[in-house]
């Protein structure tokens, strides 16, 4: 049905406008969108590779250690599994800055492995027996990326990531 000069009538009247930002508005108050989605998106499509053949590991565990361990209560251990690899790693406090991560992979073998964050990646190489340790971490949204280990990281193939989360 046409108007009197022969255009469409709106589909919302100006009432239905201002009620759907009254909407709109109820669900920024009551659910807003995270301030870091954004970046957690970007953060986690952000990993560059030319092949994607490699595995995502999923965490199995995250807890913190018990009374008594090493560490105290500022530490918590986090294990990846898949079907070829496994990283356990375990996240101490240094202060309210920084944490330092030991991990140590299994099978070990000799892997560099790369902690992305924020402040961009740090990488390490994994000795004889799997162990690694990464000091003085940035606190925030981090990701591993275990590569093969040659020489030069950037022709290293990818062999898994972890779930993005946070130190």
């Amino acid at each position: 049905m046409n108007t009197a000069d022969g255009t469409d009538p709106p589909f919302f009247t100006a009432e239905d406008q201002l009620l759907i930002e009254d909407i709109a508005d109820v669900y920024r108050t009551v659910d807003p969108v995270p301030a870091t989605l954004v970046e957690r998106l970007q953060f986690a499509l952000a990993l560059e590779s030319p092949e994607l053949d490699f595995e995502v590991l999923r965490p199995q565990e995250d807890a913190p250690l018990p009374a008594g361990v090493r560490g105290g209560e500022d530490s918590r251990t986090i294990t990846f599994d898949s079907e070829v690899l496994t990283i356990m790693i375990s996240v101490t406090a240094r202060d309210e800055d920084a944490v330092r991560v030991d991990g140590w992979l299994a099978p070990p073998g000799d892997h560099l492995v790369e902690l992305r964050t924020g402040e961009g990646p740090r990488t390490v190489r994994a000795d004889d027996q799997g162990r690694f340790v990464l000091d003085a971490v940035p606190r925030g949204l981090s990701q591993l990326v275990v590569r093969q280990g040659l020489d030069d990281p950037a022709r290293a193939t990818i062999l898994a990531v972890t779930p993005s989360l946070i130190l």
